[in-house]
């Protein structure tokens, strides 16, 4: 990628502010460069505000595993946003934003929330959702319930005019950047590739907890039965509603009075809510 169209696009959108307080939603295709741009315009920010990034794209998560928005704050020195260790996640439930509007908007208000507390400017990385009617559902949305300061919108030609017609100027002031022609696309292989390291890495020192479910409740788009719930990664959250860890079922008690869950190190009396996912993974292989 040209290290010029990166330097050119930062000092564009970087002239207008931010104001501190702000938030900055970035939005773009897939191999537009959105991540890119956010990590060399966090960089250049946190050389005078602190920085953070909320990642909301949860099909090629860098924060936190994939299946969950994460959050983390930047560091002048980052190179990468998978460096970043994350300071909190949110479940969604699967590696797709489509069937997924809702959770995916609670987790973006719900990180985005716990971000502008300690930061004093927030950036948002998204999914590359962004043609049709539901990504613009999608969007307007997201706008209209966080008011960021600004939206960056980056396009290679003029892909973005159905949705940027329908974001209001009044809520966010909209900038359009033109993406680099170099940038690679990643192969659909490419892509579950590195959602499998991820996993991978986030559940390399993961242990297996039983988990009973009395006073535990329990979300599910489906009836929950040991066939159509094992291998399922599920969110784990804490009596105020944090999601403390995801895991993956490994096994579901008759009636399900227990659930047997693999995670990351955690409490498991915390465990106050168990939302079924609609993804699977092995975490042993990271596959997804």
């Amino acid at each position: 990628m040209s290290k010029t169209w990166v330097q050119r696009a930062v000092e564009e959108t970087a002239q207008s502010g931010p104001e501190p307080g702000g938030t900055i939603l970035f939005l773009g295709g897939t191999d537009t460069g959105k991540s890119t741009l956010l990590t060399a315009l966090g960089r250049d920010l946190a050389k005078g505000l602190r920085v953070a990034v909320v990642d909301a794209d949860i099909g090629q998560s860098h924060i936190g595993p994939p299946t969950t928005v994460g959050w983390a704050l930047m560091e002048q020195s980052t190179a990468k946003l998978v460096d970043l260790p994350a300071k909190g996640i949110a479940f969604v439930g699967d590696i797709t934003p489509l069937g997924h509007l809702l959770q995916l908007t609670a987790g973006i208000v719900t990180c985005v929330r716990s971000a502008v507390a300690v930061a004093d400017v927030v950036l948002i990385d998204t999914p590359g959702l962004v043609h049709g009617p539901t990504a613009s559902v999608l969007w307007w949305t997201v706008q209209t319930v966080l008011r960021p300061q600004r939206i960056v919108a980056i396009q290679r030609d003029n892909e973005l005019r159905d949705l940027l017609a329908g974001l209001q100027t009044g809520l966010s002031r909209v900038e359009q950047v033109t993406s680099a022609p170099q940038i690679p696309s990643k192969s659909p292989e490419q892509r579950r590739n590195h959602r499998n390291q991820v996993f991978m890495r986030y559940f390399r020192n993961a242990r297996v907890y039983n988990v009973a479910l009395d006073g535990v409740a329990v979300r599910t788009s489906r009836t929950p039965t040991r066939e159509n719930v094992l291998g399922r990664i599920v969110g784990l959250s804490d009596a105020h509603g944090a999601d403390l860890a995801i895991g993956v079922i490994e096994h579901w008690q008759p009636a399900g009075k227990a659930v047997a869950v693999r995670a990351p190190e955690l409490d498991p009396g915390q465990i106050r809510c168990v939302t079924v996912g609609d993804a699977k993974s092995n975490p042993m292989h990271g596959r997804s």
